[in-house]
């Protein structure tokens, strides 16, 4: 049986959806139109909140 490396925490965090340090309180979506937040309320979170809620295609732009 082979033994398993530790991995060091910064590593884990890459892994499964970890996104780094994120200190700021990030309010729940769903952001979008026709939804509880608009794009705009999107646009103000912070760079690290936006990774984690859920949002419509339709903020991320011109299509």
């Amino acid at each position: 049986m082979k033994k398993s490396k530790k991995l060091q925490r910064q590593n884990l965090k890459s892994i499964h959806g970890g996104i780094g340090p994120c200190y700021e309180y990030c309010h729940p979506g769903p952001y979008g139109p026709n939804q509880p937040k608009s794009c705009a309320d999107y646009d103000a979170l912070p760079e690290c909140c936006k990774k984690m809620v859920l949002v419509s295609f339709e903020c991320s732009g011109p299509y």
